[in-house]
């Protein structure tokens, strides 16, 4: 499988993840859990935005965000990098972007490496949901990418 098909394929799994984690702490009333997954879909929406060298100075990351908008987010978020991804092949992912960061501070690189970093960074934050929600007292969703491919038959 080429790097740009296995991104369409590991977007869909975070999509797929994202949109569970929602349920869960909409089910769950966890504030600090709110916190965090309001943190990882900004993020997402400002790592797409800075594919197109948007300026991140002074970006807020820690947005206060109700689930209702957090849902939204996660919605709009993974359609623009479905579509964003259907247009894209091998060379595209070698393309490289300047932006930057919320420090102000401007850095370039190709939209592989930040294609793969929202994927990290999303992975570990809703790790992170899942351990509030456990220390609150609720049932995290089960969010396994072996329980996604499962799930929809990729296996």
């Amino acid at each position: 499988m080429h790097t740009v098909e296995h991104l369409r394929h590991l977007f869909a799994y975070n999509d797929w993840a994202n949109r569970r984690s929602i349920v869960a702490v909409r089910s769950s009333n966890s504030e600090r859990s709110r916190q965090i997954l309001a943190h990882l879909l900004i993020t997402e929406k400002e790592y797409y935005e800075r594919l197109y060298g948007k300026d991140s100075t002074g970006f807020d990351f820690w947005p206060k965000l109700s689930v209702e908008e957090c849902g939204a987010l996660a919605r709009d978020t993974g359609e623009k990098f479905e579509k964003l991804l259907r247009r894209f092949d091998e060379d595209g992912l070698t393309l490289t972007t300047r932006y930057k960061t919320s420090e102000g501070i401007e850095h370039e690189n190709t939209f592989r490496e930040m294609l793969t970093h929202i994927l990290f960074h999303s992975s570990i934050h809703r790790g992170n949901i899942i351990l509030k929600l456990r220390e609150d007292g609720f049932e995290p969703p089960k969010i396994d990418y072996m329980i996604y491919l499962r799930e929809t038959k990729y296996i």
